[in-house]
């Protein structure tokens, strides 16, 4: 058994192999059509492996749109099940994205619902997602399979029930197939982990795909899916949605069902909590999925789900934007600098948006102390796990400094609470005191860097801090005329030089998406995707 090997390169060995053996011979990728290529994302629709109908299926529709092929009996759920099955294995192949594979489980699923609601005769009474293709971040357990999460003190211990989630996206009519790379930790912004490896970035593998979601982020950029789950505890579902080039839904927590994710922080010390939430290729299918979670019946999954009705609501007419053009601790770079204008510029020539300049107090003092939440008993329960299979620490990792951080003590804590509550109020009164619907700014001061070299989620981990929903959408990508200027343009300081200086141009970042975040408020994430969805129509011309 995995489970009685102590070496971490040993499970590696095994496990990988598992998952090769995983992928039926006739979906393998011959290694020379794609070995020396640094931009991957052609390579699924011309390698061969897909046939027309697989390609249209995969290629031409979001998730929602499909969902009405599926409900209309255009294709079996078999059908379009094989198609993201086979999708999703030559993107594994070209990145490295996937951790456990469940194909066979999905097709038979698939026929199953093919005979219980036959294509020609598909009436009304459908589930709501019915017959759709999801894919889940490794932390989320599905019965019968690992959560390892790249750790391999947990390889070879199936998960013995669903996660919260994975069972309620069954019962909703969804096929699950696979699971998706994540970093050691979960806590980085590489997803590279000592039994998988590494997750490369399909746009450009020069750069990382982000973490910790970011096999999710790769599969969805080449398509292998059109809707996954992750989770985000300091932005894990936005910088790997930067990364790729997606859209990417960080929920307020508890909204979408979270028991059952598998966490590496020691149990108990309940203070920034992970929330669950989609990655996807379009807006409304952040849409679809959480009206889909909200309007079922989200407490019979999980004891700690907060019901908020998903209500329909309409934006109202004129959307008062707040613009926050960066973070006060990181300077955004050029390419992320010129995004945001060119978003800003739509945005103002739009009589239905009003835009208000803002500034986010105390930034840097409110990520200091959510990193004392991410280190409430220091580092040891880390260490332990890595070393039950003697594991080093990865790069990103050790980048980040999380386990030099020290512990706190309770009454750390009870202060850490109390600076976190006022920051809160102080927050809330920003956005009432300008009457704003959302706030728009970067959701870094970079796009994709290069390997493990993503150390810093200020503009992400203020809005876990504080519990807000934020959105990430993709408007560009980095141009030629994007040139890399002064380090004096870094406006706060020697660290702000430091993360400035690794843009260095075009050609290092070549074809690395550019994107926008939208905030809203706890709790109201309804309201924030009807905003966001307003903009991205504006922004993007949808």
């Amino acid at each position: 058994m995995l489970s009685e090997i102590k070496n971490y390169q040993a499970i590696a060995a095994e496990k990988r192999a598992q998952q090769w053996d995983k992928i039926p011979k006739d979906w393998r990728v011959p290694t020379e059509r794609f070995h020396n290529a640094t931009n991957v994302m052609d390579i699924p629709l011309t390698c061969g492996l897909l046939n027309e109908t697989e390609s249209r299926i995969t290629s031409n529709y979001d998730a929602t749109a499909l969902l009405e092929k599926l409900k209309a009996g255009v294709w079996s759920v078999e059908q379009v099940t094989v198609a993201f099955c086979k999708r999703a294995a030559i993107a594994q192949q070209l990145t490295n994205c996937l951790t456990e594979i469940f194909f066979d489980d999905a097709i038979e699923r698939a026929k199953k619902l093919d005979l219980e609601y036959p294509p020609k005769s598909r009436g009304k009474a459908l589930p709501p997602l019915f017959g759709l293709p999801i894919s889940l971040k490794d932390s989320f357990q599905v019965c019968g399979y690992d959560t390892s999460t790249g750790l391999g003190c947990y390889v070879g211990k199936p998960a013995e029930d669903n996660s919260a989630l994975a069972a309620m996206l069954i019962d909703l009519g969804a096929i699950l197939y696979c699971k998706t790379n994540l970093p050691q930790s979960i806590m980085t912004g590489d997803s590279d982990n000592n039994v998988f490896g590494r997750t490369l970035n399909p746009r450009n593998k020069l750069l990382t795909a982000g973490g910790s979601t970011g096999g999710e982020g790769a599969l969805l950029a080449l398509r292998g899916s059109i809707l996954g789950v992750g989770t985000d505890i300091g932005g894990s579902i936005r910088v790997p949605s930067v990364c790729n080039g997606i859209y990417g839904f960080r929920p307020s927590v508890g909204l979408v069902p979270h028991g059952g994710v598998r966490d590496l922080t020691p149990p108990g010390t309940d203070g920034v909590r992970s929330t669950a939430g989609p990655m996807s290729t379009s807006l409304r299918d952040c849409s679809l999925f959480l009206k889909s979670i909200l309007q079922a019946d989200t407490w019979m999954y999980d004891s700690t789900s907060i019901s908020v009705p998903w209500k329909d609501l309409q934006p109202r007419h004129k959307l008062r934007i707040g613009v926050a053009p960066h973070d006060g601790v990181y300077t955004p770079s050029p390419p992320v600098r010129r995004g945001l204008k060119q978003a800003l510029d739509l945005l103002r020539g739009n009589n239905d948006i009003q835009i208000i300049p803002v500034n986010l107090p105390d930034v840097k003092l409110h990520c200091r102390d959510l990193v004392s939440y991410f280190a409430l008993s220091g580092s040891h329960h880390y260490y332990e796990q890595f070393a039950r299979t003697s594991e080093p620490v990865v790069p990103s990792l050790q980048a980040i400094g999380l386990l030099s951080v020290p512990g706190t003590s309770l009454q750390g804590f009870f202060d850490l609470n109390v600076r976190r509550a006022e920051a809160a109020k102080t927050y809330l009164k920003l956005f009432r005191d300008l009457d704003l619907d959302a706030i728009l700014m970067p959701p870094a001061p970079h796009t994709a860097l290069p390997l493990d070299c993503w150390t810093k989620a200020t503009y992400t981990g203020l809005w876990n801090y504080l519990d807000h929903p934020a959105i990430v959408i993709p408007v560009d990508q980095v141009r030629d005329i994007d040139s890399a200027d002064d380090l004096s343009n870094a406006k706060f300081g020697p660290d702000d030089e430091q993360l400035y200086s690794l843009y260095t141009g075009p050609e290092q970042y070549k074809d690395a998406p550019v994107c926008i975040q939208v905030v809203g408020y706890r709790h109201k994430d309804e309201a924030l995707i009807k905003a966001a969805a307003v903009l991205d129509s504006i922004i993007n011309k949808i």
